[in-house]
């Protein structure tokens, strides 16, 4: 499978939209259009944000080997089990710079991951 295909496959999982993963990615949603149909090369810096956004590993991500692919499971069953207000909780908490993600840790009570 592609990278596109898996950017793809991976969005919809997650039941977010091309211009969700274009805002949270900082790119526009012709950007998306162009990696998911691999039109388009995608920088190390990009595939670095992609999967974050879509909560799998970078290895996932690039490359076509079965190996990873137990890398995305239990990330993709919390992220398919969570309501959609909580989803979109967790993109606009992504949106956030490290300064304002790190205050609403604070606020509740999470300890910044190390």
């Amino acid at each position: 499978m592609s990278v596109g295909k898996r950017i793809v496959e991976l969005r919809k999982k997650m039941n977010m939209t091309a211009r969700e993963l274009a805002d949270i990615a900082g790119v526009t949603p012709a950007t998306i259009s162009r990696y998911e149909h691999d039109k388009m090369d995608i920088s190390a810096d990009m595939i670095r944000r992609l999967s974050s956004a879509l909560n799998v590993s970078e290895e996932y991500l690039i490359l076509d080997d079965p190996k990873y692919a137990f890398m995305i499971n239990s990330q993709t069953q919390i992220s398919s089990s969570l309501k959609k207000e909580e989803a979109e909780l967790l993109r606009g908490y992504r949106k956030l710079s490290p300064e304002l993600q790190d205050i609403v840790r604070r606020l509740c009570n999470l300890h910044p991951e190390n």
